[in-house]
């Protein structure tokens, strides 16, 4: 048995993409635990598989579409990739934010809207309700469930006022990064940095509150978030992102 598979997966290494597309042969190259992720990346391959029309006696050609003559080389390669990070607005203050690179990586994905929310879900089919896990009222997306939401905006508020931040909480329909960008025009330029780390803290709390929700069945009131995320932001300065400490000294200066 053990074999076969060998042989089956020797198979699919060497195949055409000709013999594969054919009846969907590549389907049954797919091996390993099918996991969400896996069924999920499948669908979006199907999809892309179903629109490739081959032409018979065409070679392929390979385009390098990140350079002017279309031919690969690994500088064009390095602009490539940093154009992209810094390309969408908020990406130069996300890159440079004082937090952990998780974080990071978790805003990344919510300014380019690859959160997995229930409204992305639903639009894969992978789940009928599109309902918020904080408020249910509205459609899960990712800038309702961080800035629109009614609980998400109660957290914003109680924390801006925690904080001694002079900025007015988030308002529907402004989204997570236009409201980012403008606030933090209206502050000292010290305090710039700091706030860039509160945003980016508090978008990761309502994340993680909303995951405990919909997958714990554990809820947490708006005071509580808010305290975890006070006490959240005090471990990220013990472990050096210093950035945080001037906005965590305006609240322990109360």
């Amino acid at each position: 048995m053990q074999s076969n598979l060998v042989q089956d997966w020797r198979r699919s290494l060497s195949a055409y993409v000709r013999e594969a597309v054919v009846g969907r042969a590549w389907v049954r190259h797919i091996s390993g635990a099918l996991t969400m992720h896996v069924l999920v990346e499948y669908v979006l391959l199907w999809e892309r598989l179903e629109t490739v029309v081959l032409q018979p006696g065409v070679p392929d050609r390979f385009v390098w579409r990140w350079s002017p003559d279309a031919v690969y080389s690994s500088s064009s390669a390095y602009k490539a990739f940093f154009h992209g990070l810094t390309l969408l607005p908020g990406a130069r203050q996300l890159w440079r934010a004082s937090v952990p690179p998780k974080v990071k990586f978790f805003v990344w994905l919510a300014l380019r809207g690859r959160l997995w929310t229930s409204d992305r879900r639903r639009r894969h089919d992978l789940q009928d309700d599109a309902s918020c896990a904080l408020c249910d009222q509205e459609d899960e997306t990712t800038d309702h469930l961080l800035l629109g939401c009614v609980f998400a905006r109660e957290v914003w508020h109680r924390l801006l006022r925690k904080f001694r931040l002079p900025l007015q909480p988030p308002a529907a329909p402004s989204t997570l990064v236009d409201w980012w960008l403008s606030s933090r025009g209206l502050l000292p330029r010290a305090l710039r940095r700091g706030f860039d780390s509160v945003v980016l803290l508090v978008a990761w709390s309502v994340w993680k509150e909303r995951n405990r929700r919909t997958f714990e069945g554990l809820h947490s009131s708006a005071l509580e978030v808010v305290r975890s995320i006070v006490e959240e932001g005090q471990l990220w300065v013990s472990a050096g992102f210093r950035a945080l400490e001037v906005i965590v000294a305006l609240f322990l200066s109360e």
